[in-house]
C-alpha cells in the first residue's frame, strides 16, 4: 500500500475524519494493487471500520484479508484487532442478541497474541479489553486483575490510564457499592484523561460521577457533576447527543428529589426531549422523562401541563409498573382543573385495575379525593361512601383528617 496513501489516512483518523479515511481507501481499493498491498489496506480499512462504530465490517474486511494473504491473520496488529472487533460486536448487540462466541473469540485472540509477542507495546490495552470482557461474564475479581495490570504494562492507547480508572469505579460502585471509593477512582479517571481526546467520554463519566454522588445522597453535588456533564456534552455536537440525554434525564431525576426545583426539571427534560429522537412507539425512557415533566408541573401549579404529560407517560409505557400512581396524578389534574367528572371517572378505573392486595386500595387519599370529585358534582351519597372509605384506611395523625370528617358529616347530611 502506498505510503502517501497510508500517511493520508493515519492523519484522517487523528483528526477523527473518518469519511475522509473511508473515502482514501476507496479510491486505493480500486487501484491496481498486488495481493499483498490489498490485504494491507483491508486491514487498514477494517481498522477505520471499526473505530466508526462499524464492526461486522471491519471483520468482514480481516476475513478478506486474511483470505488473500494468509500469513496477514497471524500479524500481532491483526490479532488485536480482530479481538477488538469481536468484542465491540458483543457490546453493540441489541438486547437479546449479543453472542457469547464473540467473546470467547476476543478471549483466545488477546491470550495468542500475549503468548505470541510477550513484548507487545500494547500489551496494557490486551488488559484492559480482557477486563471488560470478566465484567461482561460477572467475573469481578479477574477483571480487577486484568485492570491492575493494564496500569502496569505499556500501551500505545493515550487515555487507557483513565479507561482503567473508571472501570475500578464502576465495579467499586455497582459492585461492591462503595461510593467513597468508586469517587475516588472516578476523580481520577478525569483527572488522568488526555487533553485533545474526546470530551464526550469526560461527560459520561461526570453522570457516572452523579448517579454516585446521588447514591451518597449528596444531591446538590449530584446536580453539579450532572450540570457539568450537560455543559461538555453540550459543546460536542452531534457526538455529545447522547450523552447530553442521559445526563439531561439523570439531571432531572436528581432535581425532582430537591424541594423548589421544579422549574429545573422542567428544563432538565425539555433537554432530555431535544437531544433524544421522539419514539414511534413503547420507550420506557421517554415515559419516565413525561412522567418527572408531570410531577414537576403539578407541583408548580400547571394542571393542564402535567395531565398532558401524564397521559404521555402512559401511551410510552401502557404497562408502566407505577399505572395506578399515574391515574391518580390523573385524576388530580382533572380535579384542579374543575372537570370532577373525568377525575371521579379516573380513580374509578385505579380502583378497578388495582388487585385486591394492592397498597392504593388502602390509600385514604385515593378515596378523599374520589369522595371530592363526587361532592364537587352534588353526588353526597357516593361522596359520603368515599370519604367514610377514606376514614377507614386514614392513619391516626394523618393530615387532613379533622378536614376529612367534617367533609363526611356535611356529604351525610346533604344526601338525606
Amino acid at each position: 500500500m502506498g505510503s502517501v496513501s497510508l500517511h493520508e489516512i493515519h492523519q484522517a483518523l487523528e483528526k477523527r475524519d473518518v469519511k475522509r479515511a473511508e473515502i482514501i481507501l476507496a479510491r486505493l481499493l480500486r487501484s491496481d494493487l498486488v495481493t499483498a498491498e490489498r490485504a494491507e489496506a483491508l486491514v487498514t480499512r477494517a481498522r477505520v471500520r471499526l473505530f466508526s462504530g462499524r464492526p461486522d465490517d471491519a471483520l468482514a474486511d480481516l476475513r478478506e484479508a486474511a483470505t488473500l494473504a494468509p500469513d496477514v491473520a497471524a500479524a500481532p496488529e491483526f490479532l488485536e484487532l480482530r479481538a477488538d472487533a469481536h468484542l465491540a460486536r458483543f457490546e453493540l448487540a441489541s438486547v437479546g442478541f449479543a453472542d457469547r462466541g464473540d467473546t470467547a473469540q476476543a478471549s483466545l485472540d488477546y491470550a495468542m497474541l500475549m503468548e505470541l509477542v510477550p513484548s507487545w507495546p500494547n500489551r496494557g490495552w490486551t488488559h484492559y479489553q480482557q477486563a471488560r470482557i470478566a465484567l461482561s461474564e460477572n467475573r469481578t475479581t479477574d477483571a480487577i486483575a486484568h485492570l491492575q495490570q493494564a496500569l502496569l504494562n505499556p500501551s500505545t492507547v493515550p487515555a487507557l490510564s483513565a479507561y482503567c480508572y473508571e472501570r475500578l469505579g464502576f465495579i467499586s460502585f455497582f459492585d461492591q457499592r462503595n461510593p467513597t471509593e468508586a469517587l475516588a477512582w472516578l476523580d481520577r479517571a478525569v483527572a488522568t484523561y488526555p487533553a485533545g481526546q474526546p470530551r464526550v467520554w469526560l461527560a459520561e463519566i461526570h453522570t457516572l460521577r452523579s448517579r454516585v454522588l446521588r447514591e451518597a445522597r449528596d444531591y446538590t453535588q449530584s446536580l453539579t457533576a450532572a450540570d457539568l456533564s450537560l455543559k461538555i456534552a453540550g459543546g460536542c455536537g452531534a457526538a455529545g447527543r447522547d450523552a447530553l440525554a442521559d445526563a439531561a434525564l439523570f439531571a432531572a431525576e436528581v432535581a425532582s428529589e430537591l424541594a423548589g426545583r421544579e422549574r429545573a426539571v422542567i428544563a432538565y427534560v425539555q433537554q432530555f426531549t431535544s437531544a433524544s429522537k421522539k419514539p414511534l412507539g413503547i420507550d420506557v425512557t421517554w415515559s419516565r422523562s413525561q412522567e418527572l415533566l408531570g410531577d414537576a408541573y403539578l407541583r408548580a401549579g400547571l394542571a393542564s401541563e402535567a395531565l398532558e404529560s401524564y397521559q404521555a407517560a402512559l401511551r410510552y409505557n401502557p404497562y408502566h409498573p407505577w399505572e395506578l400512581k399515574l391515574y391518580f396524578q390523573i385524576a388530580h389534574c382533572y380535579y384542579q382543573l374543575h372537570e370532577y367528572g373525568r377525575s371521579a371517572h379516573a380513580v374509578n378505573v385505579l380502583l378497578r385495575s388495582a388487585d385486591e392486595d394492592e397498597p392504593v386500595l388502602r390509600d385514604f387519599r385515593v378515596h378523599a379525593l374520589l369522595g371530592n370529585a363526587l361532592y364537587a358534582q352534588g353526588d353526597y351519597a357516593n361522596a359520603a361512601n368515599a370519604y367514610r372509605a377514606a376514614l377507614l384506611c386514614a392513619p391516626e395523625h394523618a393530615d387532613g383528617l379533622d378536614g376529612l370528617q367534617t367533609y363526611y358529616h356535611d356529604a351525610m347530611e346533604r344526601s338525606e
